[in-house]
C-alpha cells in the first residue's frame, strides 16, 4: 500500500504515447554515441581502483558505471559483484516484475473513429483493454495484465482478441482482423516481465536498490524511482541523476 500511495500521488491523467515509438525516442536519445549490442555485462569486479566489466567481447574498465536493469537480473544474479552486493541483490528480489503485454492487429476497413475503446468483457478477470484506431491507424492495440498476460504469453493471444472483438462487433469481423506483433515480456532476455512492484512491507527497498556504491557503481530504471516506478519518465530520472552524480552536478528527483 505504501508503493501504491507513493505512485497514486504522484500520478496525473496525463499517459502520453509517442506516435513514432518508443524504440525511436531511446534511438534518437543515443544518436552519435557508440553504442555495442549483444554484449551483456556478467560481472563487475570492483576490488581494486578501477572497475572491470567483464563481457563476452572481453573485459571493459571504467571509473564509474551505471546499472540500469530490471530488477530480474539482479535478483537472479546475472550481474555478479566482486566483492558481492547481497543488499542489491535482496533488494531487487522484494521489488519483482509483474506482467503486461500489448498485441497489435491490423483491421481491414476500421468502421470506428480514432482512439476509440473497447473492453473484451467486464465480467471476466480475464480480458483484454482494446485500443482501436490509435493516431487513426487502422489497428487494434490489445492490452493484456496480470494473470490474464502469463496464461496468455504460453497460449494465442491473438486469437483471444479476435475472439473477444468478434464477440463484441460481430462474426463477419473475423477475416478482419490480421496479427501483426506481440510482446512477450516474461520471455524476454535479460528482462522477464513488465513493472516492478513492491511486495508487502518492502517498498523501502527502492531507496536501497537505488543507493551507490562507493560513488562508482551507481543503479538506475524505474524500480529505482521512489514514487513514479513503472514508468519511463522515472526511469529516465534515475539515469539523468546517476549521470550528474558522476559529473559533479547536483541531482534531485522531482
Amino acid at each position: 500500500m505504501h508503493d501504491w500511495a507513493a505512485y497514486e500521488d504522484a500520478a496525473t491523467d496525463d499517459n502520453w504515447t509517442v506516435k513514432e515509438g518508443y524504440g525511436t525516442l531511446v534511438t534518437s536519445h543515443a544518436a552519435g554515441l557508440a553504442v555495442r549490442f549483444s554484449t551483456p555485462v556478467t560481472r563487475i569486479d570492483h576490488t581494486g581502483h578501477c572497475l572491470k566489466l567483464d563481457t563476452p567481447a572481453g573485459t571493459i574498465e571504467a571509473d564509474h558505471v551505471v546499472v540500469c536493469v530490471p530488477t530480474t537480473v539482479l535478483a537472479t544474479a546475472q550481474i555478479v559483484f566482486d566483492p558481492p552486493l547481497a543488499d542489491k541483490h535482496a533488494a531487487a528480489a522484494d521489488l519483482p516484475l509483474g506482467l503486461a503485454d500489448k498485441l497489435f492487429l491490423y483491421v481491414d476497413r476500421p468502421e470506428w473513429p480514432s482512439d476509440a475503446h473497447l473492453i473484451g468483457n467486464p465480467y471476466s478477470a480475464c480480458t483484454a483493454s482494446h485500443r482501436l484506431s490509435p493516431f487513426g491507424w487502422p489497428i487494434v492495440e490489445s492490452f493484456f495484465g496480470g494473470d490474464c498476460a502469463e496464461m496468455l504469453e504460453d497460449r494465442d493471444a491473438a486469437q483471444f482478441a479476435i475472439d473477444e472483438l468478434v464477440g463484441l462487433l460481430g462474426t463477419g469481423w473475423r477475416n478482419r482482423f490480421t496479427p501483426l506483433a506481440a510482446t512477450r515480456w516474461r520471455h524476454e532476455p535479460y528482462i522477464g516481465g513488465s513493472y516492478s512492484h513492491a511486495l508487502v512491507g518492502k517498498a523501502a527497498q527502492r531507496g536501497v536498490l537505488a543507493a551507490p556504491i562507493d560513488g562508482r557503481i551507481h543503479f538506475a530504471g524505474e524500480a529505482c524511482h521512489a514514487f513514479d516506478f513503472s514508468t519511463a519518465h522515472g526511469a529516465y530520472e534515475t539515469g539523468v541523476a546517476a549521470a550528474r552524480a558522476i559529473i559533479g552536478e547536483p541531482a534531485s528527483i522531482a
